[in-house]
């Protein structure tokens, strides 16, 4: 497997070294940064970023709730109250 992804590279590194223009960064990177194109590009990484934070932020609070309903079965067991 490793001998064909050196082949692939050495077969199309050649390529991209001639077809200079179809290497080229996209237009969002290489162009105007105040174009709409750019600005939802920012605001689709901060939506996503706000996911990745709910999605975090919930599976915290769930250990939390383990956390607080482990301590309230041990304390209940020590009163000796069954749950």
């Amino acid at each position: 497997m490793r001998t064909r992804s050196s082949f692939l590279a050495l077969i199309f590194a050649p390529a991209a070294a001639l077809a200079p223009a179809a290497a080229q960064a996209c237009a969002v990177c290489y162009g105007d940064p105040d174009s709409a194109l750019t600005k939802a590009m920012g605001s689709g990484i901060l939506f996503l970023l706000g996911c990745i934070g709910m999605v975090l932020s919930a599976f915290a609070g769930m250990f939390a709730y383990w956390a607080l309903r482990v301590k309230r079965l041990n304390q209940a067991a020590a009163a000796g109250h069954h749950a």
